[in-house]
């Protein structure tokens, strides 16, 4: 009795990695493409301005180097148990889940084949799209040649030389390396992606501080005297989070220019002058050179209460 529970015990853990491995694969598959495609969109492109997602980029690279491994970890699993009892079957599910990713794979490659075909039967024939689709018939071909194999010796029991498996493992580790590099030049490095994300910040705290700004001016008929007086008002306490710099903590740069005018500087750490074609669309504070930026910005004030549209005396700052 013991020693059928301790097979049924096999069984299912073999059925649950064989279940994980597809997950992975499914993972690793589509991190894959996406960096091709990322780099493919860099590099070969008609615009002058190419605006990259680096969060989707770096959580594919992620993606790659934690479930590639693992990944190939279940299919030595996967293989090495039945290496051990050759008569062993296999359940339903692994079957079936494996004819499904043989129905997908081979999907995409008719697919992808029939794509190009017809791209070029209407003249679009450009290597943008051509790497792409070689991309896809590349991923696929592997899956389905892997699977193809896989079947033949796991269902069928035949007799497959281990180079049908170690190439395929092998141009797949190639695949995904080169992946990983590009995903690292096109993304940045760790330290790019933290300088990234601090401008973010900045960026994100110098539009809503100018919101605050604009606020105040349009209740009060002026801008405030300094950003202390901004964040003692009971109705701006929410800009207080936004008044200082990520990084250094100390606050943003505001002068008042004149009754109804301001002035917002921040200091960036990088240059998204090659990100963004247009200032006059995206702003300055999206679309920055490196170093100290500041724009001013003329306020508005309610028209009910200042018909006229002149605000009333700054006060005098406070020492």
């Amino acid at each position: 009795m013991n020693e059928i529970n301790n097979q049924q015990k096999s069984g299912m853990a073999e059925i649950f990695v064989h279940f994980m491995s597809f997950i992975l694969l499914g993972i690793v598959a589509t991190a894959t493409g996406i960096l091709y495609f990322q780099v493919i969109n860099k590099y070969f492109t008609n615009y002058q301005f190419v605006y990259f997602d680096a969060s989707g980029i770096h959580y594919a690279v992620a993606s790659l180097i934690i479930g590639f491994p693992i990944y190939i970890w279940a299919l030595y699993f996967w293989f090495k148990s039945f290496e051990n009892l050759p008569e062993k079957a296999e359940s339903r599910l692994s079957k079936w889940l494996t004819y499904i990713v043989l129905l997908i794979a081979s999907g995409l490659i008719i697919g992808d084949l029939i794509a190009v075909v017809f791209n070029f039967l209407q003249g679009e024939y450009g290597a943008r799209f051509l790497l792409k689709a070689l991309t896809i018939l590349i991923i696929a071909g592997l899956v389905f040649g892997f699977y193809f194999f896989e079947r033949k010796k796991i269902q069928y029991k035949k007799e497959i030389y281990s180079n049908y498996f170690i190439l395929p493992a092998i141009i797949s580790a190639v695949f995904v390396v080169i992946a990983i590099i590009f995903g690292f030049i096109v993304g940045g490095t760790p330290l790019e992606a933290r300088l990234r994300n601090q401008d973010t910040q900045r960026t994100n705290n110098l539009q809503e501080l100018s919101s605050c700004v604009n606020s105040f001016a349009y209740d009060n008929g002026r801008p405030p005297v300094d950003l202390g007086e901004l964040k003692s008002g009971v109705r701006y306490t929410y800009c207080a989070s936004s008044t200082t710099d990520p990084e250094t903590q100390k606050e943003y740069k505001y002068r008042v220019v004149s009754n109804n005018q301001f002035e917002l500087c921040g200091e960036f750490a990088r240059s998204t002058v090659n990100e963004f074609p247009s200032a006059d669309y995206y702003g300055k504070w999206q679309r920055h050179d490196k170093g100290q930026i500041c724009e001013t910005q003329t306020v508005t004030f309610d028209k009910q209460t200042y018909p006229s549209g002149k605000s009333i005396p700054m006060p005098a700052p406070v020492n």
